[in-house]
C-alpha cells in the first residue's frame, strides 16, 4: 500500500495513469456519444468540408463542395468523421486534463488548444488536396504515414506550448522569497 502511495504521490507517475483513464474513458464514451449526438459529427464534416472548399475558392482554385465531397480540379476528397480532428482533439483533452494545474487553466488549454489543433488539420487537408491533385503517387503515403506522425507532433507540440506558456508562466515570473 505503501509502494501505491508512493507512486501516486509521484507527478509524473500520476500524470501517466491519469492521462490513460481519461483516454480510455473518452474512448469507450465516443461510440456512444456520436450514436446519440450524430448530428454534431455531421456539422462537423460538413462544416469542415465547407472550410477546405472556402479556402481554396478564396485563393482561385478550381474547386467545387458538395456536402462532403471536396473536389480539387478533379481530384476530390471525401471529409468524413475521422476528418474533423475530433480523435486529435480528444488526446489532446486527456493530455490537458490529465496534467496537475488548476481549472482555469485547463480551460485555457481546452480553449486556445482545440482551435489550434481544428486549424492544423484544416491545413493538413488542403495540403492533402493539393497533393492529391498534383503528386497523386504520393498522396497515400502522405495521408497515412506522414501527416499521422505529424499529428502526433503536433499534439504534443501544443500541449507542451500550453505548459509553458500558460501552466509554468507564472512559476517563472514570480519574485522568489530567499
Amino acid at each position: 500500500m505503501d509502494r501505491i502511495r508512493a507512486i501516486w504521490q509521484n507527478p509524473a507517475y500520476r500524470f501517466v495513469f491519469l492521462f490513460a483513464v481519461l483516454l480510455l474513458a473518452e474512448v469507450l464514451l465516443y461510440p456512444w456519444a456520436t450514436k446519440r449526438w450524430f448530428f454534431v459529427i455531421r456539422i462537423l464534416t460538413r462544416w469542415t468540408a465547407w472550410l477546405e472548399w472556402k479556402v481554396c475558392d478564396l485563393v482561385g482554385a478550381s474547386v467545387s463542395l458538395d456536402v462532403n465531397l471536396v473536389t480539387l480540379d478533379g481530384f476530390a476528397v471525401r471529409i468524413i468523421e475521422e476528418c474533423t480532428g475530433i480523435f486529435e482533439v480528444i488526446i489532446f483533452a486527456a493530455a490537458v486534463l490529465a496534467f496537475p494545474t488548476t481549472g482555469l487553466k485547463k480551460l485555457i488549454g481546452l480553449g486556445l488548444g482545440v482551435p489550434i489543433l481544428y486549424a492544423f488539420n484544416v491545413l493538413r487537408i488542403l495540403v492533402l488536396l493539393v497533393v492529391g491533385r498534383y503528386q497523386p503517387s504520393i498522396f497515400e503515403f502522405m495521408h497515412l504515414y506522414f501527416w499521422q506522425a505529424t499529428l502526433i507532433l503536433m499534439i504534443t507540440s501544443v500541449w507542451l506550448l500550453w505548459i509553458f506558456k500558460v501552466v509554468r508562466h507564472e512559476t517563472e515570473t514570480a519574485p522568489s522569497i530567499s
